[in-house]
């Protein structure tokens, strides 16, 4: 519980000193929406083209949307510092974390916070909104939608970590973290009905993309029980794995402060 306060005023300080520079954070904000939404454009457009696809419809993609945008701001807005990981080793300030009795990975997770991604979290609600008023779910579906948002945003954080966290095995770990990472993030914003056969498997069990929108879309406009369930096994697995990896990685860790190379 402690660990918890800790994390939550770092979360409080982060935010408020994000927000002492008002015109930047506003623009860093705008800025991610309209990134956002070029490549919503372009996946609607691609579905009015194509027709329905395996289900798939021109308006699931703000759904879809929706989510993956969602968990991502969620997570990125309060858990920056996760993804900084690689640097942190890099430049050795990943020390100062190890000096603290604290937990390490809630204490490194909230270290920083990300203002783009508020952008990206007001981007995602605005096209969840917009999703639910042109399907016209019921208060049921909207109820599962957002248990389904905290589900993908565990996803999100379990597997971004679980790629931050290669970076304790390599001297440059940065760019084969961010290179997983990006692939992850990537397919978790194509439109979801191009994902058949071996390659929605390796999507959905290897490499969780689809978890973060895609299949949450599917269950809100057919309900399934299996998928509910497998969705929510698949979060706990992976973040249990995420959680043990990140300090089983730890282990391998070396200060670079006097040798200028990660361990």
């Amino acid at each position: 519980m402690r660990s918890i306060k800790l994390a939550l005023l770092n979360i409080k300080k982060n935010i408020k000193n994000e927000k002492e520079l008002k015109s930047s954070f506003i623009i860093s904000v705008v800025g991610m929406m309209l990134n956002n939404i070029a490549f919503l454009i372009l996946w609607y457009y691609f579905g009015k083209t194509v027709g329905e696809l395996n289900g798939w419809k021109p308006m699931d993609i703000f759904g879809l949307y929706g989510f993956s945008c969602t968990s991502f701001g969620i997570v990125a807005s309060l858990f920056y510092g996760l993804f900084e990981i690689p640097n942190y080793i890099s430049t050795g300030n990943f020390d100062k974390y190890l000096l603290t009795p604290k937990n390490i990975l809630l204490k490194v997770s909230t270290s920083k916070i990300s203002t783009s991604a508020f952008g990206d979290l007001l981007f995602g609600i605005t096209c969840f909104i917009i999703f639910s008023v042109y399907s016209k779910i019921s208060l049921i579906q909207l109820m599962l939608a957002i248990f389904l948002i905290i589900i993908s945003s565990i996803v999100f954080y379990a597997f971004s970590l679980v790629c931050m966290s290669i970076s304790f095995y390599l001297m440059d770990g940065y760019n084969v973290s961010q290179g997983l990472y990006g692939m992850f993030v990537s397919n978790s914003i194509y439109h979801g009905g191009a994902y058949t056969g071996v390659l929605r498997i390796v999507f959905t069990f290897v490499m969780p993309s689809l978890l973060l929108g895609a299949i949450p879309v599917e269950i809100i406009k057919n309900i399934s029980l299996k998928s509910i369930i497998m969705i929510v096994l698949l979060a706990i697995c992976w973040l249990i794995f995420s959680i043990g990896f990140f300090y089983k990685s730890l282990k391998k860790y070396e200060s670079n402060n006097l040798y200028g190379f990660g361990g």
